[in-house]
């Protein structure tokens, strides 16, 4: 049988770094999708709340490494995107699924996303 496992990422258009928990794999999509949102808390913290995040804009790439969020630092569309994804891959015997970091707030936009996002990826994996 062969089990899925998710992990979240987050990337920082102003650093041009990314940010994940090593070794954090999850059992599902709404742990992954909780992660990611804990690590849009902590970009919107460090920018003081200043990333304008894109939720009407649509998902991209694959069922295996999708972005399922964008902003833009003082919504400045002409700078480097800010990001949440959700990458997806088969468990091996080496990984160990961890509990994830829960945000302390999530807004109603926030559900919409993680919402979307289960639902795509349990069309995608069924």
């Amino acid at each position: 049988m062969i089990v899925k496992l998710y992990q979240a990422k987050a990337g920082d258009g102003s650093t041009k770094k990314g940010l994940r928990r090593t070794q954090s794999y999850f059992t599902t999509p709404q742990d992954a999708v909780s992660e990611a949102l804990a690590l849009k808390e902590r970009m919107d913290s460090k920018y003081e709340n200043e990333i304008e995040w894109d939720y009407k804009s649509d998902f991209t790439g694959t069922s295996d490494k999708m972005k399922i969020l964008k902003g833009y630092l003082n919504g400045n569309r002409e700078s480097t995107a800010f990001y949440l994804e959700i990458l997806c891959s088969e468990n091996t015997e080496k990984i160990k699924p961890v509990s994830p970091i829960k945000p302390k707030s999530v807004t109603k936009e926030d559900k919409k996303v993680l919402n979307r996002v289960v639902k795509m990826l349990k069309v995608k994996n069924a």
